[in-house]
């Protein structure tokens, strides 16, 4: 069966339904099964209702209000000749099927040569580096929920000292890193919102918390020190890396003996 993409316009029909005038225009073309009719119809008096009931023979496909009217998109896969009464008007439509178009009186003759053999996939090989590559990514999204859970289940100042030791002082961005690092445990440990925000915003958030006071000019060194290599274009020295490493550790050491020293 050929199947028809298009839409082939069978008939342009304008009814007005009115008291003077009644006006019908159609053009009829070739139409087989399984092809798109788009009608448009003009009639002020025809509910939507009973538009549908007069083309029941038909598959409505699509109904769109226009301007006094409709556009109706029908199809069928019977062949045959319809007549619809719309008004005083009657319209036929004529779906031909495919197979009548062949004429041919003579006798088939088959070819009596075998046919060379088609493409074959052989489908095992086709399957098992899908099935390979399932359980690849399934056993890296296990390990990964795994990690994030022993994560989350690990204390902030646990989650900094095994970030601090995941760091290369060869990074590029080693001091970015450093400041990032004592950001998330910062914001785990106080619970106040500090990603994304400058030194002096930092600084503005932890003089709300008592129990950080005395660490208050402690943090503010070494934020300044390392803002001053990070933002001034001069690269800091190895050792000097390997020094506000050391001082960090120091410094949340010694934050976690004062909330120790507060929960006794």
């Amino acid at each position: 069966m050929k199947k028809h993409k298009i839409i082939s316009l069978l008939l342009i029909i304008y009814l007005t339904f009115a008291i003077s005038s009644r006006q019908f225009f159609a053009e009829e073309r070739s139409i087989y099964v399984g092809d798109l009719i788009e009608l448009k119809i003009q009639a002020e008096d025809l509910t939507l209702d009973e538009l549908k009931n007069k083309f029941k023979d038909f598959e409505i496909v699509n109904v769109t209000d226009i301007p006094k009217g409709y556009i109706i998109t029908l199809r069928t896969f019977e062949s045959g000749e319809r007549t619809i009464s719309i008004g005083d008007k009657e319209l036929k439509i004529v779906v031909k099927s495919t197979l009548d178009e062949i004429e041919r009186e003579d006798i088939y003759e088959g070819d009596l040569q075998p046919l060379e053999p088609g493409f074959y996939i052989k489908w095992k090989y086709v399957l098992i580096p899908l099935v390979i590559v399932f359980i690849l990514s399934l056993a890296i999204n296990i390990k990964t929920l795994l990690m994030k859970r022993k994560k989350s289940l690990m204390t902030p100042y646990e989650r900094f000292k095994k970030a601090i030791g995941d760091l290369s002082v060869e990074q590029k961005d080693y001091l970015v890193n450093l400041t990032r690092i004592f950001k998330e445990y910062l914001e785990s440990t106080c619970s106040y919102s500090i990603k994304g925000k400058t030194s002096t915003e930092i600084l503005y958030e932890i003089s709300r918390m008592p129990q950080l006071n005395e660490k208050l000019p402690e943090i503010k060194s070494w934020l300044s020190e390392n803002d001053y290599f990070k933002f001034s274009g001069t690269p800091a020295p190895m050792a000097k890396k390997l020094e506000l490493m050391e001082r960090l550790t120091s410094l949340v050491d010694s934050i976690e003996e004062v909330k120790k020293g507060e929960a006794k």
